[in-house]
């Protein structure tokens, strides 16, 4: 089974929505029912029941990244530690990193305030080098974190689990959870159903217009409201938001059910998910039914899954990761949309010429914790007025990212790049086992500001 969907997880979508039709009036609308849109409105009406939230969807609850992610809840926003001490100096690298641990703890405290059932498992994460070049950028990143005070661990090769033995070296971030994200956004919905909220399917927003109030329009209805939210990540472009996003599509899947012998020998991928070093590079968790998920890969520009799911490179990335493996096929496969910024830093922030026009997104593949930690942050704005909250240091809170160039000839660059990053990512050599010939020394490679 392939598709565009999430077919290993369970999206809690269970009744039909009305569409929007005739004109409403409320205190808030909130655009897009993914994580952020959902978060915003269920800590809107915690903060003020009194508030009359409406929440307008183009297609369904979780149908975007949402209902399609593969569950890492870690944290690490924008560039590694040592890439923003060069951007933005050590008080905001510092201040960056912790906010995104903080983003990870505040998800798992929603999820058990809420009593949501999504398969929450605490852990850590392991991000490991799979060659030399790959080895010494995690020597500088730790030494980077070990200088701004950070809860970032270097892993030697004699010091790796089991299951990344093949590896050069690994950095351990933490807090970190993996989680069932169609089943938190679900039930996201519900909860904020159940304190008022009102969710309209199935309606594609065509225009927002400013003035003394604002007022969203779709095919068949209009909402008026104090405030609005814009809430749709990838698809910022595609209602015309002017935020620096782009949307694109790439992929993922999940095995069949492993036997007894493979689940003993992947047994610590349930609570230390591994991530390969690098662009587009394979990362596995193991899900508790047994089963493993895998992602990285082929990458295409553009949200509506243009990108055919490819069973084969994922298969391969999950051969390659232990011989307990070697005959395990792919089950389900599937591709989602993730929103990118040109400088990987997300988007939070208002309209520049109208503060009751919000948005956030581009969480560049980082959006369980990121999105999560938005709603609440935008809910905070609206009802509190709290313009330093997150702190205006944050480089990401801004009104929109760097301009991104758009029109054919861009585009046609853009999907030749990606292209590039695909084929690279494929022709990828296996992990060698060797060591680094001076684990304590400093790294040979250049500079250079890429992750």
């Amino acid at each position: 089974m392939t598709g565009y969907g999430t077919p290993w997880e369970s999206s809690g979508y269970t009744t039909t929505r009305p569409r929007l039709q005739g004109t409403h009036r409320c205190d808030v609308v909130v655009i897009g029912a993914g994580l952020t849109g959902l978060t915003t409105a269920v800590e809107l009406l915690e903060l003020d029941p009194d508030l009359d939230v409406v929440l307008v969807e183009a297609d369904h609850v979780a149908a975007g990244a949402s209902g399609r992610g593969t569950g890492l809840l870690g944290p690490r926003v924008g560039p590694p530690a040592a890439v923003a001490r060069r951007r933005y100096g050590d008080d905001v690298a510092r201040a960056s990193y912790l906010w995104s641990a903080a983003a990870v703890q505040h998800t798992m405290d929603l999820v058990r305030r809420l009593r949501i059932s999504c398969d929450l498992v605490p852990g850590t994460q392991l991000v490991v080098a799979a060659d030399e070049k790959a080895a010494e950028d995690q020597w500088r990143e730790a030494e980077a974190a070990r200088a701004l005070g950070l809860p970032v661990t270097l892993v030697e090769q004699d010091e790796l689990p089991p299951v990344a033995a093949r590896y050069r070296s690994g950095l351990r971030h933490g807090p970190a959870a993996t989680l069932d994200p169609a089943a938190l956004t679900g039930q996201l919905a519900r909860a904020g159903e159940q304190r008022g909220l009102r969710i309209f399917e199935r309606s594609t927003v065509r225009r927002i217009r400013r003035g003394l109030l604002l007022s969203v329009a779709t095919d068949d209805g209009v909402v008026v409201a104090d405030d609005v939210v814009v809430a749709v990540n990838a698809f910022s472009s595609v209602l015309g938001a002017p935020t620096g996003v782009i949307g694109v599509s790439v992929q993922a899947g999940v095995t069949q059910k492993l036997p007894p012998d493979a689940v003993e020998a992947l047994d610590g991928l349930l609570t230390e998910p591994l991530i390969e070093h690098g662009e587009l590079s394979p990362y596995f968790r193991l899900v508790p039914d047994g089963r493993l998920v895998v992602g990285g890969g082929a990458v295409r520009r553009g949200p509506f899954g243009s990108l055919a799911p490819a069973p084969g490179r994922l298969r391969a990335a999950v051969r390659a990761l232990s011989p307990a493996l070697a005959d395990m096929e792919i089950e389900s496969s599937w591709a989602g949309p993730v929103a990118m910024t040109r400088d990987g830093l997300p988007v939070i922030g208002h309209h520049p010429d109208d503060p009751h026009l919000h948005h956030a997104g581009g969480c560049n593949g980082h959006g369980i914790a990121v999105s999560v930690q938005h709603g609440t942050q935008l809910a905070r704005w609206i009802v509190n007025g709290l313009r330093d909250d997150p702190p205006t240091a944050l480089p990401w809170v801004r009104p929109k990212a760097p301009w991104v160039p758009r029109g054919r000839l861009a585009d046609r660059a853009l999907d030749r790049y990606l292209a590039h990053l695909t084929a690279a990512a494929e022709q990828a050599r296996p992990a060698s086992t060797g060591r680094r010939a001076d684990p304590a020394g400093p790294p040979r490679t250049t500079d250079g500001d890429t992750p």
